[in-house]
C-alpha cells in the first residue's frame, strides 16, 4: 500500500470540504443555517447569558424609558432604524449595507449572542426575525422584557453604556440577506415557485393568487400552526410574504421562520407598494 499516496488523498479531501465549507452558499448554509434562538424569561437569560463576554443586550424600549432606568449594561437601539423609504416605498428594510453598519455601532456582530427586550413583544421579534436573517449566531427574547427583569431583582442601571463596535463577517449576512429578502425582479421572476402571502392587520390589495393573513403574536404553536394551515401554509411549501408595512411582514417571519422552524421563508422587501407603483395586476 502507497501510504504517501493514501496520506495525499485523504489530505485534499479534506482541504476540498474546507473549500467548500467557506468559500460558497452552500458551506455559509452547513455552517450558519440556524442561529440559536429562544425565548427566555429574564431569571432564565440571566442565569444561562448575561455574564458571557459576547453577549450584547439590546433595549427597544423609548430612549426616554431607557435613560431612566434599564437592564444593567444594555444599549439603546430605536426599531425604526431598521427600515427606511426608498424610491418612495415606504418601511422598506434597509439595505444589508446599512443594516450592518447601525447594528455594528451598538456592539451587534456576527458572533454575538444578543438579548432582546422592550415594552412591545412585537419590536422584539421584529429585531430578533432581522438578527436571525443575518446569522447572528444566538438571539434570545426576554419575554418578561424590563419588568420581569426588576421584578426578579436583577442589575438594573441609569448609566448609558459606551459599546465596542461589533463585527460582521459581510459575506455571510449579504449571502443570507439576499437569499432572504427579495426585490421585485426577483419576485416577478420566481413568483410562480411561492405561495404568495399578503400580510395586512386590515384589507388590503394584494398579488393575484395570494392568501391573506393577519400578523398573529402569541407563543402557543398548537394555536399558530392550526391558523395558517388553516390558510394552506404549510412547512412544505416555499412561502413569499408581503404587505403594506414591513414591520408586520417581520412579525410574520418570526412565527413562521424562527418559531414555527417552517424551512423556505423570504419576504418581499417592496411589498404591495411597489408591485402597485409599478401598474402591475392586483386584487381586491
Amino acid at each position: 500500500m502507497n501510504y504517501t499516496a493514501l496520506g495525499l488523498s485523504i489530505f485534499l479531501t479534506f482541504a476540498f470540504f474546507l473549500y467548500l465549507i467557506f468559500n460558497n452558499s452552500e458551506g455559509i448554509s452547513i455552517l450558519y443555517d440556524k442561529p440559536r434562538f429562544s425565548l427566555l424569561d429574564s431569571k432564565t437569560f440571566y442565569q444561562l447569558y448575561y455574564n458571557e463576554r459576547d453577549t450584547v443586550i439590546i433595549d427597544l424600549r423609548s430612549y426616554e424609558d431607557y435613560k431612566k432606568s434599564h437592564i444593567d449594561g444594555s444599549v439603546y437601539f430605536n426599531i425604526e432604524n431598521l427600515f427606511e423609504t426608498y424610491l418612495g416605498i415606504p418601511r422598506k428594510i434597509r439595505k444589508v449595507e446599512g443594516l450592518l453598519y447601525t447594528l455594528s455601532e451598538v456592539g451587534v456582530g456576527t458572533y454575538n449572542n444578543v438579548g432582546i427586550y422592550s415594552n412591545r413583544i412585537e419590536d422584539s421579534i421584529v429585531f430578533a426575525s432581522i438578527l436571525y436573517i443575518l446569522k447572528v449566531r444566538g438571539i434570545y427574547v426576554i419575554r418578561d422584557g424590563f419588568e420581569g427583569w426588576k421584578n426578579n431583582n436583577l442589575p438594573i442601571s441609569d448609566k448609558v453604556k459606551i459599546v465596542e463596535k461589533g463585527y460582521f463577517s459581510y459575506r455571510i449576512s449579504k449571502s443570507s440577506y439576499s437569499n432572504s429578502i427579495l426585490d421585485l425582479k426577483e419576485v416577478r421572476e420566481r413568483m410562480d415557485r411561492y405561495l404568495l402571502v399578503a400580510v395586512s392587520s386590515s384589507k388590503i390589495p394584494y398579488i393575484p393568487r395570494s392568501v391573506h393573513v393577519k400578523p398573529k403574536v402569541g407563543f402557543d404553536r398548537y394555536v399558530l400552526g392550526s391558523y395558517y394551515n388553516s390558510h394552506d401554509i404549510s412547512k412544505n411549501k416555499n412561502i413569499l410574504l408581503y404587505g403594506n408595512d414591513n414591520y408586520e411582514v417581520l412579525q410574520v417571519y418570526f412565527i413562521l421562520r424562527l418559531f414555527l422552524d417552517y424551512p423556505h421563508v423570504v419576504i418581499f422587501n417592496g411589498g404591495i407598494n411597489e408591485w402597485v407603483a409599478n401598474s402591475l395586476p392586483v386584487s381586491q
